[in-house]
């Protein structure tokens, strides 16, 4: 009796098969968490309804879920930022999204290649064209490339870097304006510190943290860039000294919070 049997496929069939079938899933999957802009990111993923804030993070260690984490337990649902050195709206930002979930603030990007993005991206927000020191004026701005996150008023801070990666090279060099942290919240924050205070400035953290007035000036909770230990027991000292403590370290930030509001943070 003769059986009409199916052929076995080839090897060669079932891996062109299985690849096919890979591509398939991995379409489907980029399609679920596809990124795009702040009102549409992931829209095929909206989170897990027990995810409190959602499932998505622009920064770069899940720092925006930390402070989002601190000011939930400061009972603050839509903390304002001043986020300096903010570099991209989206791309490793620490406070994209809280933008998302409706806080406003002020983003400072010293960079004129990157200020647009901000305009057109985070129209809601403040965003200035304009670096800041621990005095104004107009200081050198080392760049790398035209959008690089390691572009830096330091020279010294861009020699290192240089050192370490002997294929960089300082590529441009420009005047950029330069104004303290107190005249950026006189002028643009109505005198009243914002809630959450970011800053990566590859260099200067230091000395804008130190020329702030904290008397006037108060955040609540304050994100620093702390990647080198010199630096970082130097911007432990200063805010320390202020009223402030580290809360919780990242692997390239500190978050420090209030001591005010400290107790608010205890188990």
């Amino acid at each position: 009796m003769n059986i009409n049997k199916t052929p076995k496929p080839s090897e060669s069939e079932l891996l062109i098969e299985i690849r096919q079938r890979c591509i398939h899933i991995e379409d489907k999957i980029n399609k679920f968490i596809a990124p795009g802009n702040l009102n549409g990111l992931a829209e095929g993923y909206k989170g897990h309804q027990d995810q409190a804030f959602g499932g998505s993070t622009y920064a770069q260690h899940g720092d925006d879920l930390i402070a989002l984490n601190i000011f939930h337990c400061l009972k603050i649902d839509k903390p304002t930022y001043l986020d300096i050195g903010a570099h991209h709206p989206i791309n490793i930002s620490n406070t994209a999204l809280l933008y998302k979930r409706g806080s406003r603030g002020i983003n400072v990007e010293a960079n004129p290649e990157l200020i647009q993005a901000f305009k057109e991206m985070r129209s809601e927000d403040t965003n200035l064209n304009i670096g800041v020191s621990d005095s104004p004026g107009i200081l050198k701005f080392y760049m790398f490339d035209s959008k690089s996150g390691r572009n830096t008023f330091d020279l010294t801070t861009a020699e290192a870097f240089i050192a370490s990666h002997p294929h960089c090279k300082i590529k441009n060099t420009i005047d950029i304006e330069v104004v303290t942290i107190n005249n950026i919240i006189d002028r643009f924050a109505n005198n009243r510190c914002p809630d959450f205070l970011s800053i990566d400035v590859e260099g200067l953290d230091a000395k804008i943290l130190k020329s702030m007035d904290f008397v006037k000036y108060r955040p609540k909770v304050i994100c620093v860039e702390a990647v080198e230990k010199t630096i970082d027991e130097e911007i432990k000292q200063i805010l320390t000294e202020v009223g402030f403590s580290p809360y919780f370290r990242t692997i390239g930030n500190v978050f420090y919070v209030d001591n005010h509001l400290a107790p608010m943070l205890r188990l």
